[in-house]
């Protein structure tokens, strides 16, 4: 509620004036909100005050494994800097200085040697494109041929699957299922076969460059009814090979060639010897 209440002033010259104040009556209860309003915002400003203070005084610290963390960054990355100076400036060196020694073969002009270096081809090392040569050849087939005749018990599905994956895929699942059909492995191995292969020719054919011929002896120790039984026999082998499309891969041994398909030939008759033993 406002209250308005008229007040007459006389000044000293005998002039009469009329002011009118007003007052605002508050309902029962509201006085008292508003005097503790009053009193508390004082108070809250001093907190105020205090905080801004307190918070202008403090000093912050950085943690010190943090301070040598960076520290530690800081001389590792000055430290490959220099190292990469150091290496372009050599590098640099190396390019610009003269050779201190060239050797060079004055029958044919060719430079042989550069600082104790070897220079391009030699008489032991040709360097150029690689190319698959009669060397591929010789090697995978004899390395097939191992496979093959030289028996181990304890390695010999090892070595068949070895052979397998160096024929063509279509040879391969042919030979596969001729071992299953004879079952060639199984006597093998009910018969304890030992042989020990060794190469004694390996040529390639001069009318068929992709035809390969090996000459060997395999020398086989078996037990057939108790008695263990010797049996020397020289093989004559003709290996055709197939360039593999993959090249240089694992499956050829890096040769770059599989075997497409293999013949045998048993060159004279089989000397054998038999001796008793006792399971």
């Amino acid at each position: 509620m406002v209250r308005t209440t008229t007040f007459l002033t006389e000044s000293e010259n005998g002039v009469i004036t009329m002011n009118d104040i007003q007052a605002i009556d508050l309902a029962p209860g509201l006085d008292a909100v508003a005097s503790q309003a009053g009193r508390a915002e004082p108070s809250q400003v001093e907190e105020r005050d205090a905080t801004a203070a307190q918070s202008s005084s403090q000093v912050l610290y950085r943690d010190p494994a943090d301070v040598r963390t960076i520290l530690s960054l800081a001389w590792s990355g000055t430290l490959l800097v220099l190292l990469l100076l150091a290496s372009v400036a050599f590098n640099i060196w190396q390019y610009w200085r003269r050779p201190d020694r060239i050797v060079v073969d004055r029958s044919s002009g060719r430079v042989l040697m550069i600082n104790d270096r070897e220079y391009g081809e030699t008489e032991a090392v040709k360097l150029g494109p690689d190319k698959l040569t009669d060397a591929d050849k010789q090697y995978i087939a004899g390395e097939f041929v191992k496979a093959i005749y030289q028996v181990d018990p304890a390695t010999r599905p090892r070595d068949i699957e070895r052979a397998l994956r160096m024929m063509a895929p279509a040879s391969a699942l042919l030979f596969a299922r001729y071992l299953k059909q004879t079952g060639v492995l199984d006597k093998q191995r009910a018969e304890s076969w030992q042989a020990v292969w060794t190469p004694q020719d390996i040529s390639v054919d001069g009318m068929d460059p992709y035809t390969v011929r090996v000459i060997g002896r395999q020398e086989t120790t078996k037990v057939i009814a108790g008695a263990s039984q010797q049996e020397t026999r020289q093989l004559n082998l003709t290996l055709k090979l197939v360039a593999d499309p993959q090249r240089r891969a694992d499956r050829n041994l890096r040769s770059g060639f599989l075997i497409a398909s293999f013949d045998y030939k048993e060159i004279g008759a089989p000397a054998s010897s038999e001796s008793t033993a006792t399971r």
